[in-house]
């Protein structure tokens, strides 16, 4: 008789960021950049996206983990192997200007 392996026990690292993504065209790429984030083992929330000037999109996209690698870095190089997909890149928390 064959024994199944059990499914390992999923543990969060805790890493969550904002992403982002500039996109030539937005109609499938859309769906190709989050499919590629939800698949790499993270939950994206509060995703937001704007035509620019020239053109492409912008693509804003808090990421929450869920499995996926500690480091989004690596995220951010696979998403950038998509077809459309000008950028990716973390976006850290902007510091307040302090008032006179």
């Amino acid at each position: 008789m064959v024994e199944l392996q059990r499914d390992k026990i999923f543990v969060p690292s805790g890493v969550q960021g904002k992403l982002k993504i500039v996109l030539h065209d937005v109609s499938g790429t859309l769906i190709r950049a989050l499919g590629t984030i939800e698949r790499r083992g993270y939950d994206y929330r509060d995703v937001h996206c704007t035509q620019r000037v020239d053109g492409d999109f912008d693509l804003l996209v808090h990421i929450e983990d869920t499995g996926g690698p500690s480091n989004l870095d690596t995220l951010c190089k696979q998403l950038e192997r998509l077809y459309n997909v000008v950028s990716a890149e973390k976006v850290g928390k902007r510091k307040h200007a302090e008032r006179a």
